[in-house]
């Protein structure tokens, strides 16, 4: 797949959180728009210059680049069974949002758990360029 005409969101690969969340985007994602890579991956590191690893990052077709709640925000907004959701997050201020993204974020592996290695390395919409 080229990965210029999708967006690329990029996961902590053994946060069992962040997988379970990409399986279900990529059931909701009927028209493929969406790519997966890992913040561990060479891809992420050629493409970021400090990824963050509490961070989900997504890098869209149009170059632009979002992290946090802006990222989650984002997809959402691209899945037309769920955008009603975004809208109503988008409500509620950034700094909230943020505020508790990063309080999942830095206890996502107490709470969810981590896998030995990321289980969509083999799934064809894993990129690792």
């Amino acid at each position: 797949m080229n990965s210029t005409l999708h967006h690329i969101v990029f996961i902590d690969g053994i946060c069992v959180l962040c997988n379970q969340l990409s399986k279900i985007l990529i059931r909701l994602d009927k028209k493929k728009q969406f790519l997966f890579s890992t913040l561990e991956s060479p891809y992420a590191k050629n493409l970021f210059l400090e990824p963050k690893e509490d961070s989900i990052l997504v890098f869209s077709q149009k170059g632009m680049i979002y992290a946090k709640s802006k990222a989650i925000l984002f997809i959402i907004r691209q899945l037309p069974y769920v955008k009603w959701i975004g809208l109503m997050i988008q409500i509620i201020p950034r700094f909230i949002l943020d505020f508790l993204y990063d309080r999942i974020a830095k206890n996502r592996y107490l709470w969810f758990g981590k896998h030995k290695a990321c289980p969509l390395l083999t799934h064809d919409r894993f990129v690792q360029e």
